[in-house]
């Protein structure tokens, strides 16, 4: 019976195969974009008007 000994290649592409999945697990991790259009990300809230009530 022949006893198989992995190739220095074969311990190369595992590696590749081990990084590809801590890179995937990663983006797993990561929320989901927000992927809608119309959403405003930019410019300053709105400021709040303190009324005459409030103040005293």
């Amino acid at each position: 019976m022949s006893v198989y000994r992995p190739l220095p290649a074969d311990h190369e592409q595992a590696e590749h195969m081990r990084q590809l999945m801590r890179e995937a697990r990663e983006l797993l991790n990561q929320p989901p974009p927000d992927t809608f259009l119309g959403r405003k990300t930019t410019g300053a809230p709105p400021k709040q008007q303190e009324s005459d009530a409030d103040t005293g």
